[in-house]
């Protein structure tokens, strides 16, 4: 009723200053009328006046009094004990409190005093609530100093006196005025909490407020600990806007309950642990948020607000027939609801259910959805524990131990230490080890770093980040909130499940300690993810019955070089479909394959049984040094590169292509012959897409963007055929994603032959192998050798570990500023300064090994030249982006956060942010410089499967 009067006033008087604007002659007529009036009215009207002057005044204070907060006009000392709220209800000693709650009151609160509707709520609901929930009331939430308006203003005894009237149980017309008044001036300060200017310096001002109160009632940083704020009308945008510096200040699940509250949406939302948002049907007040605050509009659907609502961190409750406040409002003890409660009982019904873990939100979190790599562990050959220990190449029973070999000497599962055990370090449960350590395997031992690492950070899930995480991606969900965490962790909790199969690469150094039998790896490389244990190459027969997992293969015989060896049955599990029942591999006609007659390197380990299971095949053709093709002259090899490799990828589905590209006029053997057991080459890696009957849904648009990758490839002498074969691993720069795959080093096997989680079967890729020896062969300088594909391989294994953890966040995503492309070249970026900046450095040693080193001397001038070449290539602006110049820490950040400044960013590097384009980029100055270029393509290699085909990559 009160509220109804006062608009009604508020228009007549309106109405009145419009009809004397209009009508100037009207003006002698009011002061006319003026000078008639009593006494008493007279002075009603003179206070009016000086009620809208302090009102205007006082709404021009309040930024000025946030900024004079943030200058420290109001002096530089801190003093945590001033006003720092009362308990409702003190604390009974040797209580552990398990809950703050902060009480903020509406509009109306010009001191400490709250109106007798919020004196009731407070009371009854401490009265309620178990005594180890602290309520902390009394703060000021419309002062950043939090003084009461009658302090030491201008205006004192005018806020004292319209204090007073607004609670006096009949105020009357002049009353009603002062409390309008009191409501006015707090509506500017819930105005500059919103306003995105002056916002931030006043809402980190009342988190200060409230930080100080709860340090004075012994919470604790950090021990998480909830805390609950309870915003009542302007109290509720106050909340939020105070809750993102509170939060970070103290460490602390904050969760907010709004009455009625008026919030703006301009501040982040996501911070929230839940926001419980309670509007009656009759509250015409509340009903202003969404109209007048525009980051609540649902155009703009990337506002905090708006994704907070998407992430489901918002409940939306209404309280049936209430109004706003006073009479009828959500604190009104008299007024009932149809169910005979009045509407402050439902308001504390609802707020105690919340505060002892007990409502039941309409708008609770759904669960977590399952992902792809979810379903695949429901097939037990994706289980490590599926593969009994211990096997060896002699326990492959009745198999001649020269058909298989180990994947690498040293090979074993990761596991995470429980967070009070860590050393900082993670347990590796060993499958195989050299002849000399046989003893171990099958034992769980300690893995190190032999030296310590460059990425280590806390780790603490950003909101994005554990939304995310509840959609399916699969994230290091174990890690949050652990602190110093190193890349082996990151590496072994990078699943939910110890699951991750790695082998080790030398050197690997072995500590034992003789008094408690313990055994520790110390390594100098991030260990390589692998599929299998052992490995062998066979050709397919055929199924062993009709429809069979089980296959007869032969394997391949050294004396003869033929496959006419020993004969044996092993099994390929079907496995589970990845989106669109897709199924990422088939045996469906793989003795038919193309590819069979030269043979197939399966790689796995033998189950229960004793049967030999496939968990990867990559066929040999494709790791051959044995060239299909070999195309001579600059020309011919960059249209083979830019546009014939991808038309035969796309009409030749199931093949492979070996081509070499000869650019420097040599023989055909001389080409071939320079590719010699011990060299290494650069990887470029690019995949496309799935297309056909099963199309993915990332290829049913207009473009394929695919993904990028670099790696390295060696040449080494493979013992079963003696032939020399390209051994490659990729450094995978890979966002968080269903599949389960993991940023970091990932050998051929895993990567790409995985019949479960790798791309051979269902995706065209490309493999450019780049030799140029300025950039691929080491430099021996005073004994330390190195080379600058070591350099980008360090660079990569740091942003690899960076993705990992989000820098931090939880997450990585994909957008125009970060992605697989855009950050693996920022790693080649980063290997290019570092090479300039050891030339530039002037080191005498250094100069005196370019004079007596005149060959190395012409290397390095060459790789100079490359490094120019490849700068001005991938920053065509001639200007480095900051974070790449500065290694700024810019993952966690989803295309969500800032969409245009992503974007501007990623254009600055643009031929860097499509996958094709880049790698396109990358070889052809590679090649203009001499280098010597091998290109691997496959196109859905392995069974037939007629209902997908290949879709390539975008490009320019």
């Amino acid at each position: 009723m009160m509220l109804k009067r006062v608009v009604k006033f508020l228009g007549v008087f309106l109405i009145a200053l419009l009809l004397t604007v209009l009508f100037p002659q009207l003006r002698q007529i009011w002061v006319v009328a003026y000078d008639t009036l009593g006494s008493a009215l007279s002075l009603t009207i003179s206070l009016a006046q000086i009620a809208l002057i302090a009102i205007l005044f006082a709404g021009l204070l309040v930024p000025l009094e946030a900024l004079g907060w943030w200058a420290g006009w109001y002096g530089d000392q801190i003093d945590t004990t001033i006003d720092p709220g009362t308990l409702e209800e003190p604390i009974p000693p040797q209580t552990n409190v398990v809950r703050y709650v902060i009480y903020l009151d509406g509009i109306g609160q010009a001191s400490s005093r709250y109106f007798p509707d919020g004196e009731e709520f407070l009371s009854q609901l401490a009265a309620i609530l178990p005594d180890n929930i602290a309520i902390i009331r009394g703060l000021i939430p419309y002062s950043v100093l939090n003084r009461p308006l009658s302090d030491d203003r201008l205006f004192s005894f005018f806020w004292r006196t319209a204090e007073r009237l607004s609670m006096s149980p009949n105020p009357g017309l002049l009353g009603i005025l002062l409390a309008v008044a009191i409501n006015i001036r707090n509506t500017f300060v819930v105005m500059v909490s919103a306003d995105q200017r002056y916002g931030p310096i006043y809402n980190q001002g009342m988190a200060q407020v409230m930080y100080n109160s709860l340090i004075n009632y012994d919470y604790t940083p950090g021990s998480g600990v909830p805390i609950t704020l309870i915003g009542f009308s302007g109290g509720g945008q106050i909340a939020m806007g105070t809750l993102s510096y509170l939060k970070k200040a103290l460490v602390a699940p904050i969760e907010v309950i709004s009455l009625a509250g008026v919030i703006s949406g301009n501040t982040n939302a996501l911070m929230v642990e839940h926001l419980y948002h309670f509007v009656g049907d009759k509250d015409p007040v509340e009903r202003l948020g969404p109209i007048f605050f525009p980051k609540r509009w649902k155009i703009f659907f990337l506002s905090y607000w708006n994704r907070a609502k998407r992430m489901g961190k918002i409940s939306f409750a209404s309280l049936g027939p209430v109004g706003h406040s006073g009479a009828g409002g959500v604190l009104d003890p008299y007024k009932l609801l149809p169910d005979g409660r009045t509407h402050l009982q439902q308001t504390l019904d609802v707020v105690t259910k919340i505060l002892l873990e007990e409502y039941d939100s309409d708008q609770e979190t759904e669960p977590r959805q399952l992902s792809n790599y979810d379903r695949y562990l429901q097939a037990d050959f994706n289980r490590p524990e599926y593969y009994p220990l211990p096997q060896t190449t002699r326990s492959l029973t009745g198999i001649p131990t020269n058909l298989y070999q180990p994947i690498a000497a040293w090979m074993g599962r990761l596991i995470l230490p429980p967070k009070e055990q860590r050393q900082f370090g993670v347990l590796l449960e060993l499958y195989h080890a050299p002849s000399e350590y046989q003893h171990l395997i099958g034992e769980v031992i300690n893995l190190k770093w032999l030296e310590s690492s460059t990425v280590i950070k806390d780790i603490h899930f950003s909101q994005q980040a554990i939304y995310s995480s509840q959609q399916g991606l699969v994230q290091p969900t174990r890690l949050n909130h652990w602190r110093r965490v190193t890349p082996l962790e990151s590496l072994a909790g990078a699943r939910p499940n110890n699951d991750v199969v790695v082998m080790l690469r030398e050197p690997v150094v072995i500590e034992e300690n003789g008094g408690n039998k313990a055994v520790t790896l110390h390594i100098t490389s991030e260990p390589v993810q692998i599929s299998g244990r052992f490995y062998a190459l066979v050709k397919f027969l055929q199924p062993a019955t009709p429809d069979s997992e089980q296959f007869r293969v032969v394997h391949y015989n050294p004396t003869s070089g033929q496959f006419d060896g020993v004969e044996e049955v092993v099994t390929m599990p079907q496995v589970l479909p990845y989106e669109n029942e897709i199924y990422p591999s088939t045996n469906r006609d793989i003795e038919k394959s193309p590819l069979n007659p030269t043979g197939w390197y399966i790689y796995g380990a033998r189950d229960a049984g004793g049967m030999f299971v496939v968990q990867s095949l990559i066929p040999r053709s494709l790791v051959q040094v044995k060239p299909q093709r070999v195309i001579n002259g600059i020309k011919p090899a960059l249209n083979y590169l830019k546009k014939e490799s991808w038309q035969e990828i796309i009409t030749h589905k199931g093949h492979i292509q070996s081509v070499l590209l000869n650019t420097q006029d040599r023989e055909i053997e001389q080409a071939v012959s320079e590719w010699r057991e011990g060299d290494r080459a650069l990887v470029v890696h690019t995949y496309g897409g799935i297309g056909g009957k099963k199309k993915e849904a990332a290829a049913r648009g207009p473009v394929y963007f695919g993904h990028f990758a670099y790696g390295v490839a060696r040449v080494v002498r493979e013992p079963l055929t003696d032939e020399l074969c390209f051994d490659i691993e990729y450094h995978q720069v890979y966002t968080h994603n269903i599949d389960g795959l993991i940023a970091g080093t990932l050998h051929t096997s895993r990567y790409l032959g995985d019949r479960q989680f790798g791309w051979l079967g269902i995706r065209p890729t490309t493999n450019i192998l780049i030799k140029y020896d300025p950039f691929t062969e080491d430099y021996d300088i005073n004994g330390i050798r190195r080379s600058a594909l070591q350099t980008l391989v360090r660079e990569l294994d740091i942003m690899t570990a960076r993705y990992r953890i989000g820098d931090g966040t939880g997450g990585t995503y994909v957008g125009p500023a970060n992605n697989c492309s855009q950050d693996s070249n920022q790693s080649l970026y980063a290997a290019i300064k570092a090479i300039e900046k050891a030339i530039k450095s002037n080191n005498p040693e250094y100069q005196n090994w370019l004079e007596g080193n005149p060959e190395d001397a012409t290397r390095l001038q060459k790789l100079v030249k490359l490094g120019k070449s490849l700068r001005w290539e991938l920053l065509p602006f001639g200007v480095a982006r900051a974070d790449w110049q500065n290694y700024t820490e810019s993952l966690g950040s989803s295309l969500e956060d800032s969409p245009l400044k992503q974007l501007f960013t990623g254009l600055i590097s643009w031929r860097a942010m499509f996958p094709r384009k880049a790698s396109d980029t990358v070889t052809e100055i590679f090649l203009k410089q001499g280098a010597a270029v091998w290109v691997l393509t496959t196109s859905q290699v392995g069974g037939c499967d007629p209902d997908i085909a290949a879709v390539a990559p975008m490009t320019f």
